[in-house]
């Protein structure tokens, strides 16, 4: 195994300290990044497999819900 003397990267490449934030200090960075045109439509079309998941369970929950509600109701 190697040493490695670098430092380990940062998630943010310059972070703000909460106490500049606090006095209204801006980001020295973009916070976002603007969309890609060339890309834009497919990005969107793409959604993450776990809001998938989830939005498959709670259409089964309400599902579930439905019929309970129904069987109240006789």
């Amino acid at each position: 195994m190697n040493h490695d003397d670098r430092k380990p990267a940062d998630k943010t490449p310059q972070p703000l300290s909460s106490e500049d934030a606090q006095k209204g200090a801006p980001s020295p960075d973009p916070v976002l990044e603007q969309p890609d045109p060339d890309t834009e439509a497919v990005d969107k079309l793409i959604t993450p497999t776990s809001i998938k998941e989830t939005e498959e369970q709670t259409r089964e929950i309400e599902r579930r819900l439905a019929e309970v509600e129904e069987k109240e109701r006789h």
